[in-house]
């Protein structure tokens, strides 16, 4: 099949269920490429950074991809969920805070009813923003096809660069995360040469737990700093039982500077930013301990 040229040349398949979406994507001769709002496509296509393809299977109006539910331990997002509705979501803000701020600060008004939490992951774009809140809350990516469901856990879905762990024939339906505890806190930065509409030169999220006056639980994530966004582990895992003072403060600093190493590009050096994810993480634990 030659390859169109113009975007009036692209079937596009808009099923009705998600059932039907699943069938077509089993089927080599009638599978599409994912289409959710198109925020990052649309432009990738336009540019002609990645060539248009022959099909597209349109899932943005399918309502079972566009609920938030809670049980006990989990908040449930689904993949069509949009920016707009991460931010102002009650349940997103109350148990998964730094993903609420991380949408908000997505693109201008236009984007953020368009672009999906699925459409964001499936992306894979190191600097795509709401991957380290993701990574910190932890929890499950589940995917299906007619062969059934298949979870991932978040921390480990993005394989490489702008690559994802998901099938041919799979779609992303839902998010299952881990809430917030009680007594936690989290936050969400973001430096780019802008405040909106910008793409990030560097961002991270952290979710952590301070009793008395002691770190007894830590995680963080950073983008923009590797092929993928990244969980600093090492860093963590040392910060655990530490005291959070300014000893602590400068020594994690200086080994979150030492635990990435990033490149340069257009948006910025790697020296910058190394030093901007020492600083980012200094201010995290300021954070945690004034919360």
């Amino acid at each position: 099949m030659r390859a169109p040229q113009t975007f009036e040349e692209v079937d596009v398949f808009f099923p009705d269920t998600l059932d039907a979406a699943l069938i077509a994507q089993a089927d080599p001769n009638r599978r599409g490429r994912v289409l959710a709002g198109g925020t990052d496509l649309m432009v990738q296509w336009e540019a002609g950074v990645v060539p248009l393809p022959p099909r597209v299977i349109s899932i943005k109006h399918l309502p079972v991809l566009r609920q938030i539910e809670e049980n006990p331990g989990m908040l449930i997002i689904g993949a069509g969920v949009t920016h707009k509705q991460l931010r102002a979501s009650p349940l997103v803000r109350q148990y998964l805070p730094s993903l609420a701020e991380a949408a908000a600060t997505i693109g201008g008004e236009q984007i953020q009813v368009m672009g999906t939490i699925g459409g964001s992951v499936a992306n894979a774009s190191p600097a795509g923003d709401l991957a380290p809140s993701l990574m910190v809350a932890e929890g499950d990516v589940v995917l299906a096809s007619v062969r059934g469901e298949r979870r991932v856990p978040v921390t480990a879905c993005w394989t490489g660069y702008r690559q994802i762990d998901c099938a041919p024939d799979e779609l992303i339906v839902r998010f299952e995360l881990t809430k917030m505890p009680a007594g936690y806190c989290e936050g969400w930065r973001k430096l780019g040469p802008r405040q909106a509409q910008a793409i990030s030169k560097i961002m991270g999220s952290f979710r952590g737990q301070l009793t008395d006056g002691i770190i007894t639980d830590f995680k963080v994530a950073v983008g923009s700093v590797a092929p993928t966004c990244i969980r600093l582990y090492e860093l963590e895992q040392w910060l655990v039982g530490k005291p959070c003072d300014a000893a602590t403060c400068n020594e994690a600093e200086t080994r979150a500077r030492a635990g990435v190493h990033p490149i340069d590009d257009i948006r910025s050096t790697a020296a910058y930013r190394q030093w901007v994810t020492g600083r980012m993480i200094r201010s995290f634990l300021q954070t945690l301990e004034v919360k």
